[in-house]
């Protein structure tokens, strides 16, 4: 215990690691992996020690007084750049740190934000909970026109009858098949465009009510150069959803961000 306490105490990584519980890190750590679970996310009970872990593991020269106790795009991205700049591929590993029920970019906004845990089964549609906040997250692509795209919306709302008044549209534009990509709604909207109006609209009232109205969402870049970057932060207002296409049994929408 004494060198251990000594290493604490000489580590540039963790600033103040007293109290710690010592058996849980014990458990946790592993010479390749962490023997962490989705539940050990969903509350700040072992905070401390996750941390330490991916700091000792990871991150090993990133200091804990960077770790935030709020949400803020510049002040996460100012962290994640330090993280990427000096830890691109270890960054990767947490940016899709396999959780079960966990997407990309939740563990990490679990290891940068001090007071947040996961949402888990007891805050259905909530991704993460910093303080008494409640926040959804997102992996997304951005558009060149910046908007968010690429995902699928959470929540038990059926889709099934736009999808398929989408599909009968696109049957009687010559096209067959169950999905129904941009090429597709270009075509439909020059023919039906009152039609494809109407069923955009239903869509955009019905995922502004069951899901984007609910929580504020944190986007973050799922590839390209700003992986794991915050994109936005925002509450989604409803002149801000567009239908995107449909794909693999559902509508992805576009967002602006």
């Amino acid at each position: 215990m004494i060198k251990f306490r000594k290493y604490l105490v000489e580590s540039e990584a963790v600033a103040d690691m007293s109290g710690l519980d010592m058996e849980f890190i014990r458990r946790a750590e592993k010479v390749t992996a962490f023997n962490l679970t989705t539940k050990d996310f969903e509350s700040v009970k072992n905070k401390q020690e996750i941390q330490f872990l991916f700091t000792k593991n990871f991150f090993p020269t990133f200091d804990s007084s960077n770790f935030l106790d709020k949400v803020d795009k510049t002040l996460l991205n100012n962290r994640i750049d330090t993280l990427k700049n000096k830890y691109k591929v270890n960054f990767s590993k947490l940016h899709k740190y396999p959780l079960k029920g966990v997407g990309p970019g939740e563990a990490t906004m679990y290891y940068l934000i001090n007071n947040a845990h996961l949402g888990g089964g007891a805050s259905a549609g909530v991704d993460l909970v910093v303080g008494s906040k409640n926040y959804e997250i997102k992996a997304v692509d951005v558009s060149r026109d910046g908007y968010a795209k690429n995902f699928k919306v959470g929540g038990t709302f059926s889709l099934a009858s736009i999808i398929s008044g989408l599909q009968e549209l696109k049957k009687q534009t010559g096209g067959s098949g169950s999905e129904v990509n941009t090429g597709d709604l270009i075509k439909i909207r020059s023919q039906f465009p009152r039609e494809l109006a109407k069923l955009e609209q239903e869509y955009v009232d019905l995922t502004y009510t069951n899901y984007f109205s609910k929580e504020e969402i944190i986007f973050i870049y799922n590839s390209g150069p700003n992986l794991g970057k915050v994109a936005a932060v925002k509450n989604v207002k409803k002149s801000d959803i567009k239908l995107e296409r449909v794909t693999s049994g559902t509508i992805k929408p576009l967002v602006k961000i």
